[in-house]
Order: structure tokens, then C-alpha cells, then sequence
């Protein structure tokens, strides 16, 4: 039961209904279906290559952080078992100037800073030579003095325990390059004519911190210390590189310093050393959950020699970040799509507007062929389904049309014969009762009304008088406008005493309006009576009723009411009753005046009804102007 009223339901939806839902089914649904799918895979995808990227990020600055550390570790291995550096340390020079000869005839220190400067920021070896006084090496780059100072440095005790290794950590240039003493009272370095070319990297590097390699060159017999090689790493090229990320990324030693960072490490991510605590992989790329927020967290550790030591990149996002990202790209992503609906949509109700419009148009034409209204008829071009239905009803409208050719004169003649018969009648029912004895009686109750002092019902009765008399009166003869109005108003007064206050009429006539002309009787009152006996009798209140005249070539009286009305159906069915010789009896005088309008002056003139359910009804008489002869 239930699955046949839907199809009834379906099957009673308009056109445009129909198109419509067949749109959102066939159209919008799977597309939704299709976009809301589409979209949940590019997120994940979005997350997956951000991760994969950032993995690719970091791994790709460590590569280039373990390619620097190889050469720092070379290079410092290198000086360590260089013989020009040793024979600085350990020579017996009886002169100053035989010092400074061997120490600008070294070449490997200047080669290696030329040749890996992107590796290389400064190269410092600290050197304890009886026969070379400290200011001495103060004139000279890249060999300082190995003071007690120095040797309580925790780098250089690490690297003297390092047999075979150097010690990596991560410290101040100055601290190993260069000493106090080292700057005059006015803070500038102490430069002398000894100073080669590379006196610029002690000024251009002093103070900054970066990642270092100390290692111990050692006697090769009795192993003694006789020298510290201390390589200073080119950090500011990592340190660019982490601040043009546009991620949240820092270097750390041993998960506890951190070493450069782009963002604000006492505001953000306080929480990261203590989770870099717990986590023991070398690498590392998936979700870290911290209370109720989510992060993606990126790192890689890079192991050295030494123990302990190690260095890590970290790359932290956000989640919430990183899905406001991914749901914009979403959004543009369904910007095409959702202009391609609407654009299919607007297609569809255009396309579906037009065909309802045509299949509406085609509804009114045959209504007006159903309804005898030919000359309304307007043609519907077009070769679709519609146009060839209306080329079938163009040609039924036409053997109509012909048929009542056919017919239209004995038709003509059966009105007349009809009407007479309806006249003779009428003559017939008004003469059962005796005028002479209903007159008497009604002025015996007004002259009995008038004693008793009721003015209301003297003037009702003296009004009842006059209309009966007219009514009896009637003949086919033409009366006045004037008279026939006098009619129609003792009748409102009279409706109007039943009724009180339910029903308010008014009569209104133009002043252009000639109130002698002539009309036939008994033409406007038939409607009025309609009017209260079929529209406003059930109104318990506000009824109201207008007999309105109007001429300009014509005169034209309207009736209007704001009764129940009739419908759609009602309506045609009443004007059906008036083309036609016979139909019921509730609508005789109806039908009877507008048939002898048409015998009298012509189909041209006539009753045109109009009207709407629960809104009343409109009726416009039609009659051409004709003076009295007076």
C-alpha cells in the first residue's frame, strides 16, 4: 500500500517537480557521494605528502649536516697527522723570525679553508711551545695558546680522553679561537703586520656558535698530547635553511639545547624535549599527541663519534594547522564542482520552466476549446510533443467549428421558440395568483402597520408592492434603466431589512450613465438574487454586494459579491449551462437572461461570469446603449 502511494505521488508531481528530483537523485547525490569521497582520499593523501615531505626535508638537512661533519672530521684528522703543524708544536725555535717563516709557509690550513668553505666557518689549533711566546701567536691566525684556561674546558677533557676519535660539541668560536686577552681596552682585535689573509675569519666568526670537532694530535711514540685541532662546522647555511621553512623547526644537542630554532622556544612547543626524551629511534614522522591537541612531529638524530653525543632535526605541526591547509585546498577543490551544479541546475530549471510553460499554455488553449472560446486560441509553434498535440486540437477546434456551422440556424430558431415558450409561461404562473387580491392584502398590512406606528415594515411592504407589481407586469416590452434599477434597489432594502447588518449593498451608478435608456426587465435582478441566495446567505458576517453601471460605447453592469465563489470546475460548468437550451433548474433565469440579450442584440452582448473559491464572484452584463423615444 505504502509503495503504491509513492508511486501515485511520483506519478500526480509536476513536470518541473519531476525534473528536479530526478536532478538531486541522478545529478547531485552521486556527484556529493563522489566529491565527499574524492575529498576524504586527498585529505589523507594532503597529510600522508606533508609527512613524507617533511621526512624528505629533514633527512635531506641531515644528509647535508653528516656530509659537513665528514669533512670537519677529515680535516681535523688530517691536521692531526699533518708534519707542518706538528713541527709547531714540538719545534725548538731559537728565533721569532724562523717561527713566523714555518708558520706562513703552512699551506694545508689555508687550502682547506678555500677549498671546503662551505664546510668550514674557522680552524683553530691550540699549541703549548716552550720556545714560542703567547704574543706571538696572538699576531697570527688559527693557532692560539694552550693556556690552563683551555685545558679545564669540558671539550678539551673530552677530546684528550678520545684516543682515536675527536670530540664533537656544539660551542662559541671565541671560546676556543680566541682569549680575552685577546682584545684591546677598546675591544678590537689586536692586528699586526705578521697577520696573513685569513686574520678576517677570527673578526667574521667570533661569537658565533656552532658545532665542533676537537681533536687531540698525539706524540707517535709515547702518545703524549701535543696538540688540540679544534674545526668550527659553516653553520649559518643551516641555519638559513631553518628559518626559510616554513614549519616550525629547531636543531637540538642530545635532545636537551637547543641549538637554532625559527620559532619562539619559551612560547611554543615547551613540551618537545620531554617528548624527544622518551622516543629512542633514530627517526622519526607520525602523530605526537599532546593533551588535547595533535602534532605532527618530524625528527632525525645525527650520531657522532663521540658518546652521547648526537644532534637532532625536529620539524613539529600542528594538526589543526595542517587540516585548515588541507580543508582550504578541499574547498577549492569543490569551487568546480560546485559551479558546474549550479550551472546544471540552472539548465535544468530553464529547460524545465520553458516545457512547463508550453505544457500550460497548451492546457489554456484547450480549456478555451472546451469552453466554446475560439477566437481566444492563441497558436503554440514548435515541432516537439506539445506543438503536434496542439496540430491535433487545431484540427478538432476546426470540426467544431464546422459542425456548428452546420447547426447554428436551427439552433437560432430553437431559442426563439424557447424563449416565447418561457415568456408565455412566465405569463402563465404570474396570472395563478390574483394581482388585485395580493395588492389589497399587502395594503392592508400597511395601513395596518401605519396604525401600529412600524415605519420599518410600511416601507417594507410598500417596497414588496412595487417590485411584485413589476414583476408581474413584465412583458417583452423594453423598460428604462431608471426603473429597472428601482427595482434592483427596493430589493437590496429589502435584503437588507432580513439580513441587518450581515450583508452590506450598495448601488452605484456613473454620472456619464443615461438612466433613460432602455434594457429589457428583469435583467439585473436575477443575479442579484443569485448573489445572495448562492454566495452570501452562509456568511455569518462582512458580505458585502455591489451593483455597479458604467457606459461608455456599451453600458455595462457588474454585480460583484465576496460570497463563497465557485471553483475552477463550478465555473465552466455554469458557463456551459448558459450556452446551452437546457440544463438545471437552479440556474433558469440565469441562462434565460443571457440567451434573450443574445436573441435581442447579438452573441457579441451578453453575460460574462467570473469568480474564485472563498472570494466571491463577479458578473458583467453587456448590453449596447439604445435612447428611449420619448
Amino acid at each position: 500500500m505504502k509503495k503504491k502511494w509513492r508511486f501515485n505521488h511520483f506519478r500526480n508531481m509536476k513536470f518541473f517537480q519531476r525534473m528536479i528530483l530526478v536532478y538531486i537523485i541522478g545529478g547531485i547525490i552521486p556527484l556529493l557521494v563522489v566529491s565527499i569521497y574524492t575529498n576524504s582520499q586527498i585529505r589523507k593523501m594532503m597529510l600522508n605528502l606533508t609527512r613524507e615531505t617533511q621526512s624528505e626535508e629533514i633527512s635531506l638537512m641531515g644528509s647535508s649536516i653528516r656530509e659537513s661533519m665528514t669533512v670537519l672530521n677529515n680535516v681535523a684528522r688530517l691536521l692531526c697527522l699533518s708534519d707542518e703543524v706538528e713541527k709547531m708544536a714540538v719545534h725548538n725555535y731559537s728565533e721569532k723570525t724562523e717561527f713566523f717563516k714555518d708558520y706562513y709557509g703552512m699551506s694545508a690550513i689555508t687550502e682547506y679553508l678555500n677549498f671546503y668553505q662551505q664546510d668550514i666557518s674557522y680552524i683553530n689549533i691550540y699549541i703549548k711551545n716552550d720556545s714560542v711566546k703567547p704574543s706571538d701567536l696572538k699576531k697570527i691566525n688559527n693557532f692560539s695558546y694552550l693556556s690552563e684556561s683551555v685545558k679545564g674546558k669540558k671539550w678539551y677533557k673530552q677530546a684528550v680522553q678520545m684516543e682515536s676519535a675527536g670530540y664533537w660539541f656544539y660551542g662559541t668560536i671565541p671560546d676556543n679561537a680566541l682569549e680575552e686577552e685577546d682584545f684591546d681596552q677598546n675591544g678590537s682585535f689586536q692586528e699586526s703586520q705578521e697577520q696573513n689573509n685569513y686574520g678576517q675569519y677570527a673578526k667574521q666568526y667570533s661569537g658565533e656558535k656552532t658545532i665542533q670537532i676537537a681533536r687531540a694530535m698525539r706524540d707517535k711514540d709515547t702518545g703524549d698530547v701535543l696538540a688540540v685541532v679544534v674545526v668550527s662546522m659553516q653553520f649559518n647555511k643551516t641555519v638559513q635553511a631553518i628559518n626559510d621553512r616554513g614549519v616550525d623547526s629547531a636543531i637540538l644537542f642530545n635532545d636537551k639545547e637547543v641549538i637554532t630554532a625559527n620559532y619562539d622556544t619559551e612560547q611554543k612547543y615547551r613540551f618537545l624535549i620531554d617528548s624527544l626524551a622518551d622516543m629512542s629511534e633514530s627517526s622519526f614522522s607520525d602523530r605526537l599527541v599532546h593533551g588535547v591537541e595533535e602534532y605532527l612531529l618530524t625528527y632525525e638524530r645525527i650520531k657522532t663519534d663521540s658518546p652521547n653525543s648526537y644532534y637532532s632535526l625536529v620539524s613539529i605541526q600542528n594538526y589543526q594547522d595542517m587540516l585548515s591547509d588541507v580543508n582550504r585546498i578541499s574547498l577549492q577543490s569543490f569551487i568546480p564542482e560546485f559551479i558546474g551544479m549550479v550551472i546544471s541546475a540552472l539548465l535544468i530549471v530553464v529547460f524545465a520552466i520553458t516545457y512547463s510553460n508550453r505544457m500550460h499554455l497548451m492546457r489554456v488553449q484547450m480549456h478555451r476549446v472546451a469552453q466554446g472560446e475560439y477566437e481566444l486560441v492563441e497558436p503554440l509553434e514548435g515541432n516537439d510533443e506539445i506543438g503536434e498535440l496542439y496540430q491535433e486540437l487545431e484540427q478538432m477546434m476546426k470540426d467544431i467549428q464546422l459542425l456548428m456551422n452546420h447547426v447554428v440556424e436551427e439552433q437560432v430558431q430553437k431559442e426563439k421558440l424557447h424563449t416565447r415558450q418561457k415568456e408565455v409561461e412566465f405569463k402563465m404562473l404570474a396570472s395563478q395568483i390574483n394581482p388585485h387580491f395580493l395588492y389589497n392584502t399587502l395594503e392592508t398590512i400597511r395601513m395596518k402597520a401605519m396604525v401600529n406606528k412600524q415605519p420599518e415594515i410600511v416601507e417594507l411592504v410598500m417596497m414588496l408592492a412595487k417590485t411584485m407589481r413589476y414583476n408581474i407586469q413584465v412583458s417583452d416590452r423594453l423598460v428604462t434603466l431608471k426603473d429597472e434599477l428601482q427595482m434592483v434597489e427596493y430589493y437590496l432594502k429589502i435584503q437588507e431589512y432580513r439580513f441587518g447588518d450581515r450583508i452590506r449593498s450598495e448601488l452605484k451608478v456613473d454620472e456619464t450613465v443615461d438612466d433613460s435608456a432602455l434594457i429589457m426587465p428583469l435583467t439585473i435582478q436575477p443575479f442579484v438574487e443569485n448573489a445572495f441566495v448562492h454566495g452570501l446567505e452562509e456568511k455569518d458576517s462582512g458580505g458585502y454586494l455591489s451593483v455597479s453601471v458604467h457606459m461608455e460605447k456599451d453600458i455595462q453592469i457588474e454585480v460583484c459579491d465576496n460570497g463563497v465563489g465557485m471553483d475552477y470546475y463550478q465555473l465552466g460548468q455554469l458557463r456551459k449551462i448558459m450556452r446551452e437550451d437546457v440544463g438545471d433548474q437552479e440556474h433558469i433565469g440565469v441562462r434565460n437572461v443571457n440567451q434573450r440579450i443574445h436573441l435581442l442584440y447579438g452573441s457579441q452582448y451578453g453575460i460574462h461570469v467570473e469568480s474564485e473559491l472563498r472570494k466571491g464572484t463577479k458578473v458583467i452584463i453587456t448590453i449596447p446603449y439604445q435612447k428611449s423615444i420619448s
